[in-house]
């Protein structure tokens, strides 16, 4: 009787709560630098394949199914919509994924990076400040 195990439905139980809570609670990063936002979304054992990704107003839907590997007709849904700031380009949206992550970028929009102005001086200016100098 070596190799056989006894059937137990608690673990049936654990194991379904154990993949919904995979898919529905991601612990999402968000970084931030100077040009963008990008928000690191894991997606383990999910194709990209089967997520899609919708942009409508200032929310981002993402959307995803995970197909049983027993090739059963069971499929477990993801979806979590998310506010975006209105500082951040929507439309410039770009997205990859790699090793079971999905990686968002938006980059600020051109109005509120921060931008370097040049400060102009005339001629006159310099002479008269050298003459205050002595």
């Amino acid at each position: 009787m070596f190799g056989l195990t006894r059937w137990n439905s608690f673990d049936d139980v654990f194991d379904f709560q154990r993949d919904v809570n995979r898919l529905s609670s991601p612990s999402w990063q968000v970084h931030t630098t100077d040009d963008a936002w990008r928000i690191d979304v894991p997606l383990p054992g999910i194709d990209p394949k089967d997520v899609s990704l919708e942009v409508a107003g200032n929310n981002l839907a993402i959307r995803a199914e995970a197909r049983s590997e027993a090739g059963d007709r069971n499929v477990q849904r993801y979806e979590q919509t998310l506010t975006l700031p209105q500082f951040l380009d929507h439309d410039k949206l770009t997205a990859s994924h790699r090793h079971g992550m999905l990686r968002l970028t938006l980059p600020l929009r051109d109005s509120v990076k921060p931008r370097r102005i040049r400060i102009e001086t005339q001629a006159d200016d310099r002479k008269q400040l050298a003459g205050a100098a002595r």
